[in-house]
């Protein structure tokens, strides 16, 4: 990745709602641009034995995203493109006996 990136839960306060954990308008970080088109929250899904953490991404500009997505759970990152105008979901950890997490998203966008 570029060096300009939008980093988003590393610090955060995750308030939670009925299993969900809404992290929206997280992209505070060096690339304005980011900060202003990438939306961030997280959600965990009870799934039988577990719960489905799942990070959604959306990019609310005219600019396709590059990011990478991983969470305090599963520090292995996952690199996906979001293209403008775009909401992605990606599921970062299935089966976890945890129902909160914090979503880490770094992204550049394309110009």
């Amino acid at each position: 990745m570029k060096t300009r990136r939008a980093v988003a839960g590393a610090a955060t306060i995750a308030l939670v709602v009925g299993g969900a954990v809404s992290l929206a308008g997280l992209a505070l970080a060096a690339d304005n641009t980011a900060a202003r088109c990438i939306k961030v929250s997280a959600e965990a899904r009870y799934r039988g034995l577990g719960y489905n953490h799942i990070v959604h991404v959306t990019d609310i500009c005219a600019v396709a995203a590059e990011c990478d997505v991983s969470t305090d759970v599963n520090p292995q990152p996952t690199h996906v493109t979001v293209h403008a105008g775009e909401h992605i979901e990606v599921p970062t950890f299935m089966g976890s006996p945890a129902r909160v997490f914090v979503p880490k998203v770094e992204c550049v966008m394309q110009h």
